[in-house]
């Protein structure tokens, strides 16, 4: 199970506190979930992506991690340390590489993503061009790829995140896959196209409760909003006025008029 974090602010800003500095900053989260197979942030220089990633546990390479946030600003800030998925049942070394940790990213998407695409070969086939694209086994990448194509077919990012469940759900009644019982585990997401930064949380089961505070469930979101940024991440990092972002909510996010706005979007209606 991986951990996400996501930032956006009206102008500059760095996310040190978030997740490195407190309480259940992104760090301890990593350290109190074992996340060990690699770690990534990615920020913009305009609209064009600037990622970060490693294959290391973050907590062994703390120096580099804490140079890496210290030394990141941007108008949005997406971050992840990576618990691998193997759906496909490959051996390790197969699984942990630069390639393999997140975020991912392609013109100006960047996407982290928490849960397992149970189907992602079953996926990859039906990308068309976009499957050439694929360059991990995490199949989490095969997920970035498969938005990216509803997003292209629906001319819509909103829209994109209310199609691709029932997208994967057709594909694997399609594949009938004997292993699997559903096509995913999780498809909570922070995702952005250099304009806007959007969160989904989507899961299927509950496996039990957040790791810091222990207070909501494991998979279920939560933001805070400001006037000038707007923190999400996939549980708070701090105790104070967070926002859960319940099962099947898409948080949509802006600056207008020297203001963060947003909007949730839910898909259980």
């Amino acid at each position: 199970m991986c951990r996400l974090l996501g930032a956006m602010f009206v102008g500059t800003g760095g996310v040190e506190n978030h997740l490195l500095e407190a309480e259940c900053a992104l760090f301890k989260q990593a350290v109190k979930g074992k996340q060990s197979d690699g770690w990534g942030i990615g920020f913009y220089a305009g609209r064009v992506p600037i990622v970060f990633k490693s294959e290391k546990a973050v907590y062994e390479e703390e120096d580099r991690f804490e140079e890496v946030v210290k030394s990141t600003r941007g108008r949005i800030i997406i971050a992840h340390v990576r618990k691998a998925s193997n759906p496909r049942g490959l051996p390790r070394e197969k699984l942990i590489s630069p390639e393999n940790s997140q975020p991912f990213h392609y013109l100006n998407y960047l996407l982290v993503h928490n849960g397992s695409i149970n189907i992602p070969d079953e996926v990859v086939k039906r990308l068309g061009a976009y499957g050439g694209l694929v360059k991990s086994y995490n199949d989490s990448e095969a997920y970035f790829y498969l938005l990216l194509s509803l997003i292209e077919r629906e001319k819509d990012i909103v829209t994109a995140f209310r199609t691709v469940e029932k997208t994967l759900m057709e594909i694997f009644l399609e594949e009938k896959p004997s292993r699997f019982e559903a096509p995913f585990t999780s498809l909570n997401t922070i995702f952005s196209d250099g304009e806007k930064l959007y969160a989904f949380t989507r899961y299927l089961t509950n496996p039990g409760k957040s790791i810091c505070y222990g207070d909501s469930p494991v998979f279920e979101m939560c933001f805070k909003p400001d006037m000038d940024n707007l923190i999400v991440a996939s549980e708070k990092t701090v105790m104070g006025d967070w926002v859960p972002l319940k099962n099947n909510n898409l948080l949509e996010c802006w600056v207008e008029k020297g203001t963060i706005k947003y909007m949730l979007h839910d898909f259980n209606s």
